[in-house]
Parts: C-alpha cells; structure tokens; sequence
C-alpha cells in the first residue's frame, strides 16, 4: 500500500484535485483509521519533498538578488560621498567588491551555508554522518 502511495506522489496532481484527495484514493479501505492516517500523512510527505528542492533554490536566488540590490545601493552612498572627479574610481571598487563577493560565495560560501554530508570512519560514534556546517 506504502508503494502504491509512492507512486501516486510522484505523480503530477491536477488542478482539480489535491494532494489529500490523491493520496487518500490510493489508500487500501481495509485499514484502521489510524493506519490510514499515517499513510496519508506519509503519503503527503513524499509529495512535499519533490518541491522542496524548488523553495531551496528559489530562495537561494531571491536572496542573491537582495544583496546584489543592497550592494548597488552602497554604491550609490558612495557616490554621493565623493567628488565628481574620483566617482569613476569609487563605482569600478564597489564592482570589484561585488564580483569578488560572488566569487568568494561561490568557492566557500556555498559550504557554509548548505553544507555537505560525508562519512567518517574516524568517529568515535561509527559510521554516524558528519555535516560541514548545518
């Protein structure tokens, strides 16, 4: 029954029906109120992780994009803040500063903030999974 419910999350919803509605035709009628309930919910939660990779990188780019924003706001307060003559210098600092700063997330950054996952033999604790960061 778990498999059939697998499957049918998998499976693309239409607009008319919802993810509850889907799952809980897939259920066997036979079991309890109990075991039904948590085949939907299981049901529901393997639905949920095909988009949670989408939220993921949305939110990654969503927020990229409020930094780059922050950053030529910066520039612009430092275009204020300087002559007209060295106002060429001080935008060419604040582009090197934003590349550099996406270069730098790119290499390490992204360690830091989504971490990686590896197996270490070396623990005391087994074959437990270590994360980087997070």
């Amino acid at each position: 029954t778990l498999l059939r419910c697998k499957t049918m999350a998998a499976q693309p919803t239409s607009t008319s029906s919802s993810t509850f509605e889907l799952c809980s035709q897939s259920l066997d009628p036979n079991l309890t109120a109990t075991e039904r309930q948590d085949q939907i919910l299981q049901c529901i939660a393997n639905s949920l992780d095909d988009t949670k990779a989408g939220v993921d990188t949305f939110y990654l780019i969503y927020a990229a994009s409020l930094v780059f924003y922050m950053q030529s706001g910066f520039a612009m307060l430092c275009a204020g803040s300087v002559r007209k003559k060295n106002l060429q210098n001080t935008m060419l600092k604040n582009l090197l500063d934003a590349c550099g700063a996406s270069l730098g997330f790119y290499t390490v950054g992204y360690a830091f903030s989504w971490g990686g996952s590896s197996t270490s033999s070396s623990n005391t604790e087994g074959s437990s999974t270590i994360s980087f960061i997070g």
